[in-house]
């Protein structure tokens, strides 16, 4: 192309002062020539670039199988590249339209120039692209890993090395001195970048601490934040609240200031009730023979009412033991209330390592059986302790992990166990989730699609959950209380402290409140009176 140019240079010389031109004159037509044929070249081969190359290059990459190659042509990855190839044609043919030396050195630093800023922009928009990938592969996987900080550093240094380069190139200096001059205006980068370079720092402590991750649930009362983290930016943390309003935060406010996060509290599908019941001290009283007879129809309670009978009749001082005394309505109500939430339990299904004791004889038997350890007890040459991991059905177990994990089950002492648990672990670890608190617990999951914000956009992801072998409203993985608080001249309080398997905020307000509702309106079938002030010591403001 240079070797046209230069001969079509030559022979519009000669034909101009052919025509009795001078020199001057017959230059600038010239250069007026070539100049529209370089603007003609740049723009044909812009078009080239765009519609032909980069189009077969969508065409190509949308038709792949590959789904995370098409984020390429979503974030116009390529596109920049059709604005390079103008600028390099007239990077190389402008000393034919322009005569003077000093502006075609300069008009070649400003299309090097434009050639650099195009790289950066593709540099920009790939980061966006590999963002995208990671983010949905992580969220494949389940983990809630923010990198959108890191990758607005990567952004930033990427500018930082393109706007260095783009001035060193306008004002012919070597980059490594503009570096050097760094030192000198220090103190103004760090002026100017101290919000990024706090929340930067903030960023990095809340990903490495595990404090906040995207779509966790958190609160924070100073600021009316309640809602769901959407977007973690390098500035600023994004949440959804739950009347659909967005809220922005400063990212070190988050390490400044206190916020709830209930993340884990989903995560182990488990929320906490913790409630109080008032019970007039009047209304407490031994139980009648009457009230035992009524209550004893209740199924949970006969039983016990029962047992509590036996114990109370025994001829032996029952002033001597607690649990002897006379039964009182306020007990029965108690254990009504722990029964009651016994009976309605949410267990998850679960393989954990069961301490069996053997005899000498089977000590082959339990090497076969590859437990972790086995010890000595009282008597070490005629029995062991040893750790295995029972299956109570083996049908169950097999409908939930296939047929191929019958190789993996053994009878062993009239037990069905998990003859290798390392081995089978390893093998199904995407069916299996970890107890976060007994790493040696093995819970068997159930998948589904699930809808989450991926950069403010609805993408479907896979959702795990553990498997429950039993429907109920409360869970078995929590602490189970219903005590008796001190008194107070308002009445005796009986706290209620359990978990439920409703997380959900508007779910879990309506089992509350139900449960409670139930309690409130069986109360008067033992005898017993909630405490409310009257109308006279309401209105004298006790």
């Amino acid at each position: 192309m240079i070797e046209i140019f230069r001969e079509l240079s030559d022979y519009l010389m000669t034909t101009f002062t052919g025509w009795g031109l001078s020199f001057d004159t017959a230059t600038i037509f010239k250069n007026i020539i070539n100049f529209i044929f370089i603007g003609c070249i740049s723009a044909l081969s812009w078009v080239i670039a765009k519609f032909i190359i980069i189009r077969i290059v969508h065409e190509v990459v949308t038709r792949t199988v590959n789904k995370y190659d098409d984020l390429l042509v979503t974030h116009k990855v390529v596109e920049p590249l059709s604005q390079i190839f103008p600028a390099a044609y007239i990077y190389y043919l402008i000393q034919f339209a322009v005569s003077d030396p000093e502006w075609v050195d300069r008009i070649r630093s400003l299309c090097y120039s434009w050639n650099v800023f195009s790289l950066i922009i593709i540099l920009f928009r790939a980061i966006d692209a590999v963002h995208d990938i990671l983010t949905d592969i992580l969220m494949q996987k389940g983990r809630k890993t923010n990198i959108r900080g890191y990758v607005q550093v990567a952004k930033i240094v990427v500018g930082l090395f393109g706007g260095f380069g783009i001035i060193s190139i306008l004002i012919g200096q070597n980059p490594l001195s503009l570096f050097g001059g760094l030192a000198g205006i220090s103190a103004i980068l760090m002026f100017v970048f101290k919000d990024s370079l706090s929340g930067f720092i903030a960023s990095i402590q809340l990903t490495s601490l595990d404090l906040v991750k995207m779509n966790d649930w958190i609160t924070m009362a100073s600021r009316n934040i309640e809602g769901n983290v959407v977007e973690i930016t390098l500035n600023t943390i994004k949440v959804r609240n739950f009347d659909n309003s967005v809220v922005t935060v400063p990212t070190a406010n988050l390490m400044s200031e206190s916020f709830i996060n209930w993340s884990n509290m989903q995560d182990m599908e488990a929320r906490r009730m913790k409630r109080t019941i008032m019970i007039d001290a009047d209304s407490v009283s031994v139980a009648t023979p009457e009230l035992l007879d009524r209550l004893k129809k209740i199924p949970i309670l006969t039983e016990y009412i029962e047992q509590r009978q036996k114990d109370a009749a025994d001829p032996m001082d029952n002033m001597q033991f607690f649990g002897k005394q006379e039964i009182s309505n306020l007990e029965l109500f108690r254990k009504y209330i722990e029964f009651y939430i016994i009976a309605n339990y949410q267990i998850f299904k679960k393989y954990k390592p069961t301490t069996i004791t053997i005899t000498n004889e089977d000590k082959s038997a339990a090497k076969e059986t590859a437990a972790p350890k086995i010890e000595k007890t009282d008597k070490p040459l005629k029995s062991y302790t040893l750790e295995i991991y029972q299956i109570d059905d083996k049908e169950e177990f097999l409908k939930i992990h296939g047929e191929a994990a019958k190789d993996y089950l053994k009878e062993f002492k009239g037990r069905t166990i998990i003859k290798d648990i390392d081995k089978f672990t390893k093998d199904f670890k995407d069916d299996l989730v970890v107890d976060k608190k007994d790493k040696r617990v093995y819970y068997p999951i159930t998948k589904s699609k699930s809808i989450t914000y991926i950069n403010n956009k609805l993408k479907p992801s896979e959702c795990k959950s553990r498997i429950i072998i039993k429907d109920g409203i409360f869970v078995e993985n929590g602490h189970l209380m219903v005590r008796q608080m001190q008194q107070t001249s308002t009445g005796i309080p009986l706290e209620v402290y359990c978990f439920t398997k409703i997380t959900e905020w508007a779910s879990f307000e309506k089992i509350q409140s139900q449960f409670f509702e139930h309690l409130f309106s069986i109360i008067k079938e033992f005898g017993l009176k909630t405490y409310q002030l009257s109308r006279d010591e309401a209105r004298e403001g006790r």
